[in-house]
């Protein structure tokens, strides 16, 4: 009897971490918030061993920002950039961005219980705001 591919069973192998849902609550809502009716999701993840307690979460967007602030926080330089030529839009109204440069770092969200660690590549961008970065 031979075994085609249409008589396999399938045996998926499923993560541990993939049994356990990500969940917001109020918790994870600001208490003051500037621009009533709009409620930003900002949370606390760790990234590169630093817990940052202001990292907005974007939907609407698949830019990773981290800004100049956080570098020394990270204890890293701006010698620790990857060049990039590439302006971006959508922070500043009306005007394109240019990146200081990019880096990849390890982002873990929850508890030292419970938690996952992804890689996410961030543009370096030199700007102030009242957040440490934006994850879209």
């Amino acid at each position: 009897m031979s075994i085609t591919k249409y008589n396999m069973v399938a045996d998926p192998k499923y993560l541990d971490w993939s049994e356990h849902p990500i969940t917001f609550s109020r918790a994870n809502q600001w208490v003051d918030i500037p621009n009533p009716r709009r409620f930003p999701l900002v949370l606390d993840p760790t990234i590169r061993n630093v817990r940052f307690k202001k990292v907005l979460i974007y939907g609407g967007s698949t830019l990773n920002i981290l800004f100049a602030g956080a570098l020394t926080e990270l204890g890293l330089t701006k010698d620790d950039l990857v060049h990039v030529e590439s302006p971006f839009w959508g922070i500043v109204p009306g005007r394109a961005s240019q990146p200081l440069g990019q880096i990849t770092l390890p982002v873990q969200f929850g508890t030292t219980g419970h938690f996952r660690t992804e890689y996410v590549n961030f543009f370096m961008a030199d700007f102030d705001t009242a957040y440490h970065a934006i994850l879209g």
